[in-house]
């Protein structure tokens, strides 16, 4: 379960990172370019920061889950 929790942690903060470096250079990371179809136009800074605050919260989880 940890290592699961780790790996959509993992994830998500990798997806709101990407939309910040969008939002402020207009380039896509190449790596895990598919995040880009998560993005509602106009709402890509909010998508971002969502993504980032549930890929916080989900690193918290896996750090209190129990390694099994």
């Amino acid at each position: 379960m940890k290592g699961i929790l780790g790996f959509l942690s993992f994830l998500l903060l990798f997806g709101g990172l990407q939309g910040i470096v969008h939002e402020a250079f207009d380039v896509w990371i190449p790596f895990m370019g598919f995040l880009r179809f998560l993005y509602a136009d106009g709402y890509e800074i909010f998508i971002s920061l969502t993504l980032l605050v549930l890929g916080a919260a989900l690193a918290a989880a896996a750090s209190r889950a129990p390694a099994s």
